[in-house]
């Protein structure tokens, strides 16, 4: 089976002035096809930022990331923006709804943006929002729905263009306890169907749930393991 991300040596630093912060320093990571990892890490840990660089949202300082059997640095970034948009879907914490559209509307607008039907994409949209459990909120605007609820549309939206694998940033946390379980839940059933999952999460006990797990410390790997 090939790797759905292979990361080598990333490292990336920031300058301010005359100082220079290490967020990442030298990790590498691998995930088959079809199979999910946690990356599990405490505030500053630089979890995030590994995210970042594994999506194409920043560049590393050194170091190479493949997506899909493709460095990203070989990229332009109009090339980079089509291949993220096709290849990867995001979900964050925050849901970045737009809060006067429906739920329909949300999930339909990446695939109305990347050139397809309307109508063709209204039916993805309302087939996406009963795999995620919102037949019932289709027509609803974010205001009269739950964060649970917003997130998984934010869920849904991040499979509008059928990515091969889905990077969830702290997606549960600005929700309670019940809201959480039926988000985590969600993205279980999405990596059974053969999306690949990555999870960024401080939460130790979401472990249990991937297939493989990478522990971050400032910015080192301190740990790995599979199930």
């Amino acid at each position: 089976m090939s790797n759905i991300i292979e990361a080598k040596g990333l490292t990336r630093k920031y300058r301010d002035g005359d100082s220079t912060t290490t967020a990442l320093d030298n990790v590498s990571i691998e995930l088959p096809e079809k199979e999910s990892i946690a990356i599990i890490g405490t505030s500053g840990s630089g979890k995030t930022t590994l995210l970042q660089l594994l999506g194409g949202l920043d560049y590393p300082t050194s170091g190479e990331v493949f997506v899909d059997g493709k460095s990203l640095k070989d990229f332009n970034d109009n090339e980079l923006s089509h291949f993220r948009n096709k290849t990867i879907g995001f979900v964050f914490q925050f849901f970045h709804l737009q809060d006067y559209l429906t739920a329909k509307e949300n999930v339909a607008l990446p695939l109305i943006v990347s050139g397809k039907d309307s109508n063709a994409a209204y039916l993805r949209a309302e087939k996406l929002l009963e795999q995620v459990g919102l037949s019932n909120r289709i027509n609803h605007t974010p205001k009269k729905m739950s964060g649970g609820e917003m997130q998984r549309v934010a869920i849904a939206r991040a499979l509008a263009n059928k990515p091969k694998i889905i990077m969830a940033d702290e997606p549960t946390g600005n929700l309670d306890k019940e809201n959480a379980k039926n988000v985590l839940d969600v993205l279980d059933k999405i990596s059974e169907s053969g999306v690949s999952v990555l999870m960024i999460t401080h939460d130790e006990q979401m472990s249990h749930r991937y297939q493989h797990v990478l522990h971050l410390d400032k910015g080192s790997v301190i740990q790995k393991g599979n199930k």
